[in-house]
């Protein structure tokens, strides 16, 4: 009896190698059958992840040559522009090549391609302001609104922008706060430094002084200017004195205005209001101030004679003045 249930186990395990080696054998005749396909499949692949990355990089730097930038910076353009078209062009094709090998091998991608639908809805819904500053990071970099460098202001924060991705933009403001921005929330941007820029001053002199001669001696001084080896470099254009741009209580308001170079209009600014200062005052043009009067009434100690004593303090002065007699 021991003998026969010895032979039925061998039996059995021999069935379960038979069947084992059939199923393998089938899968095997089934698998055949697409090889060449999914190997054409692969093939082609990689012949297009090969290919986009150059047809991207050639197609961005076509259209950004247009722009006349610098190599450099035409170089950073090109490069982050077509890593952001290139990562979105190999995920399709890496999707689509998938499909197409799940579907030769004889699976059904129906309750996939639903599971991934859905799955995309869930994720597009959660990531909303991800996708809304990635898409308005990309359009920032392809119109060059701004780049690194540029002093820039937005919803009233200024400064210099140190960082820039396509989530977010960061800002150096003057008292080194690093400010972040996320590139969604970028609606209207000042750019200060955006092909050239413009130094603005206003000056202000007096009433009494001749106007028509304080406005020569600002053009002589712009034509100096000009002239300098050191401030000349600074400027794309004549320094303009455009005359009086406003009348004030106590002043006449003249603008002067000069084209510069990116970052250079606050350093052209500097310079022109100490020259200006320098040489009003040679001049004898008086730059107004508010002048103030103060009455001063004695409270008691008086006589009948002088109840009282009014000082007027000098002009321009800024001292305090006390009536005889009062201490406190």
């Amino acid at each position: 009896m021991l003998p026969l249930l010895a032979s039925d186990r061998i039996d059995a395990t021999l069935i379960s190698a038979d069947q084992l080696t059939a199923h393998l054998r089938g899968f095997a005749e089934r698998a055949a059958g697409p090889f060449f396909s999914i190997l054409v499949i692969v093939a082609v692949t990689v012949l297009l992840l090969r290919g986009l990355r150059t047809i991207v990089r050639q197609l961005m730097k076509r259209v950004l040559e247009r722009s006349n930038e610098p190599p450099r910076e035409l170089a950073l353009r090109v490069s982050t522009l077509s890593s952001v078209v290139e990562s979105a062009g190999r995920m399709i094709i890496l999707i689509v090549a998938g499909m197409t090998v799940l579907t030769n091998l004889g699976l059904d991608i129906g309750p996939l391609i639903a599971s991934a639908g859905v799955a995309g809805i869930a994720i597009g819904l959660g990531a909303q302001s991800l996708i809304r500053d990635l898409i308005g990071g990309f359009f920032i970099l392809f119109e060059d609104q701004f780049g690194v460098g540029d002093v820039i202001s937005v919803d009233g924060q200024s400064g210099t922008v140190e960082l820039f991705s396509l989530r977010r933009t960061g800002l150096r403001a003057a008292d080194g706060a690093m400010i972040t921005v996320p590139n969604g929330d970028l609606r209207t941007v000042k750019n200060l430094t955006k092909d050239w820029s413009r130094a603005i001053i206003d000056v202000d002199v007096s009433y009494d002084d001749d106007v028509d001669r304080a406005i020569a001696v600002l053009e002589e001084l712009a034509a100096e200017l000009e002239q300098d080896p050191d401030l000349g470099g600074a400027l794309v254009g004549p320094i303009e004195v455009l005359g009086v741009q406003a009348l004030g209580a106590y002043q006449v308001t003249i603008r002067i205005m000069a084209k510069t170079r990116p970052l250079q209009q606050w350093r052209v600014e500097r310079e022109l209001r100490r020259r200006i200062k320098r040489l009003l005052q040679e001049r004898g043009i008086t730059i107004p101030y508010p002048h103030s009067v103060t009455l001063l009434r004695q409270a008691t100690g008086g006589s009948a004679d002088h109840p009282g004593a009014a000082f007027v303090a000098p002009r321009g002065g800024s001292g305090e003045h006390h009536a005889p007699g009062d201490e406190s």
